[in-house]
């Protein structure tokens, strides 16, 4: 099993030092660890501490343009979007959405919520049940259906850290993911779905994917959390978007 590509990964694009290192450091590293592929992912514009400015990205994609003439690898320019609402809305309209070459989206603490009612009833309210650890069947469920809007209505090809720090039923989310084509990340910092979940998923067809979620160039490739949970969980390789083959980043409207 070789890790073909990383494709979530921070760099100083990333505000407020999230990302410590540059985009020539974290390929460099990759080539290092015999990557074909990688993928620069900085935080969503709406991001409050943390967000790519939306001036950077002609930048960034002129550098990534440059490096690839350079380097022996494929080098993707993506972005990893914020939920931003209960209804499903990204840091993302939809023409900003074709300056990537994919989108990744996940719910932030930190991200902008879309108006004061989704920071009072959404974003608010998982905040206390996180801390509290106190999660209701019906919060459950808006965050559930706040994701698979999310799916539906944008073009999203990669789940970030799915049920990190907003509880889901990350099962009836995938469902919607097999029909959109959208991976379901096996993150290497976190994976917050259980082992049976991790199972029905299996059973749907899921496709997830490895990445590291690196901030720093040396944890680039570094995706054994998520590898050994493919080995534990007996996940079929050909489930697994990004061993010993390229990703196909597709997005379907799901009718």
């Amino acid at each position: 099993m070789l890790l073909f590509g990383d494709y979530h990964t921070h760099t100083k694009y990333s505000r407020n030092h999230h990302g410590k290192s540059t985009i020539e450091q974290n390929v460099k590293v990759a080539v290092q660890k015999g990557l074909k592929e990688i993928g620069i992912t900085e935080h969503g514009f709406d991001h409050i501490f943390f967000g790519v400015r939306r001036k950077n990205i002609q930048k960034m994609r002129a550098e990534i343009e440059r490096l690839g003439k350079i380097y022996p690898i494929k080098i993707y320019l993506g972005i990893e979007a914020n939920l931003i609402s209960s209804e499903g809305d990204i840091d993302l309209i939809e023409e900003e959405q074709t300056w990537f070459d994919y989108v990744i989206m996940g719910y932030h603490t930190f991200g902008k919520p879309k108006n004061f009612k989704e920071y009072k009833n959404f974003f608010r309210v998982n905040a206390k049940a996180y801390k509290k650890n106190k999660y209701t069947p019906e919060i459950i469920q808006a965050n559930t259906d706040a994701y698979i809007k999310a799916v539906q209505k944008n073009r999203i090809n990669i789940i970030s850290h799915l049920g990190s720090k907003m509880k889901v039923d990350p099962v009836q989310i995938a469902k919607v993911c097999k029909r959109t084509g959208t991976l379901i990340e096996l993150n290497a910092r976190r994976l917050c779905f259980d082992e049976k979940e991790t199972q029905e998923m299996v059973k749907l067809g899921t496709t997830f994917i490895l990445d590291s979620d690196a901030h720093i160039c040396k944890n680039v490739g570094e995706c054994n959390r998520g590898l050994n949970w493919v080995v534990k969980q007996n996940i079929p390789l050909e489930q697994v978007a990004n061993l010993d083959k390229t990703p196909t980043f597709v997005w379907r409207k799901d009718e």
